[in-house]
């Protein structure tokens, strides 16, 4: 009797130890995520904000999520990355909104809708304190994806030419490479914008396929553009805006206080890294002109007026593609308001 209770006992015991340890090894397991870029490696966006993103979620969960980058066309093409991405293709990506506005009408001013955010601490406000961030949370869901952080970039955001534009009526038959929103913004100024890929531009500047761009300063250094752009006119008429949006499966699939540390840290962190970025397209600009003599030019108060006047029936239109556009849209005008803007 004895020997049966004391097999028992070691057996009890084992079971124990056998459902520790699974449980032990379940929360140590290594989650492997592929993440499909939609910025080459060598620029400041994957520099700057992915790879420092990637580097944080590998330490704050002590390796247990460990995430690979590709580059751009690598599991998807570029024009492809949001729809493989809601199909589960890979797991992650870091996505410019205005890539994919056309499936999904949000992502139009999830980018940034001309002068709504013309630094990153009106960003900030209309993600945190007016409720953007939570509403695009429910706005992605619907499409098979979490909304996990986004990056106010502050950044300096005009239009690079090869040849000098000073004033809105110098805009008017220029070709102009924009996507999303701005390009409905630059055809309201009498431009023509034509899409194309960010890593395209300087070629097609080159060879005068296109007479300019609407996109971040950074390019200048980044892309090499300040070799064949000596003009860039101001002022900042969007901080701009770029994502990390996930597969809802694969979300699901991580243990729960995983979810939990990237829900309640990862947005804030992302902002701490975004102004690293915001350093980053200053030295360009300083860069551009002593390296390059790239000239800088600024509107006068009256084209801003009147810049200003044309960009918000744009607002207006995005904001009656759907219930969701609507809200985003308020919530732009309202952290305006607040700052005294509107």
């Amino acid at each position: 009797m004895k020997t049966m209770k004391k097999c028992a006992w070691v057996v009890a015991v084992a079971v124990s130890l056998l459902l520790i340890a699974g449980t032990a090894t379940a929360q140590d397991k290594v989650i492997k995520w592929k993440l499909q870029d939609q910025y080459a490696g060598s620029g400041p966006q994957a520099g700057l904000l992915s790879n420092p993103m990637i580097e944080w979620i590998h330490k704050a969960t002590n390796g247990r999520l460990q995430i690979t980058r590709y580059e751009p066309g690598a599991l998807a093409s570029v024009a492809d990355t949001f729809d493989a991405l809601k199909r589960g293709a890979f797991d992650l990506s870091f996505l410019y909104p205005g890539f994919y506005g056309g499936a999904m009408p949000e992502a139009n001013i999830d980018q940034g809708v001309p002068w709504g955010w013309t630094d990153a601490r009106s960003q900030t406000m209309s993600l945190f304190q007016f409720g953007f961030y939570d509403l695009m949370r429910k706005v992605y869901a619907k499409h098979n994806l979490v909304y996990l952080v986004s990056f106010p970039m502050g950044d300096i955001y005009g239009i690079g030419t090869t040849k000098p534009v000073t004033k809105l009526e110098d805009l008017k038959g220029k070709k102009i490479r924009a996507v999303g929103i701005d390009a409905n913004y630059l055809k309201e100024l009498g431009a023509t914008p034509t899409s194309l890929p960010y890593d395209e531009m300087y070629m097609a500047l080159k060879l005068g396929t296109i007479d300019g761009y609407l996109a971040s300063a950074s390019a200048l250094i980044s892309g090499k553009l300040a070799e064949v752009v000596k003009h860039y006119l101001l002022p900042t008429t969007n901080s701009i805006n770029c994502i990390w949006a996930v597969n809802m499966n694969s979300w699901n699939a991580l243990p729960k206080d995983i979810r939990d540390l990237l829900d309640n840290a990862a947005p804030r962190v992302a902002v701490q890294i975004a102004a690293t970025y915001s350093g980053y397209v200053e030295n360009s600009k300083a860069e551009a002109i002593k390296k390059y003599k790239v000239q800088f030019h600024t509107l006068s108060d009256a084209d801003q007026a009147k810049a200003i006047k044309m960009a918000i029936p744009l607002w207006d239109a995005a904001a009656a593609k759907s219930p969701e556009c609507k809200q985003a849209v308020d919530i732009i005008k309202e952290t305006n308001r607040y700052l005294g803007k509107l």
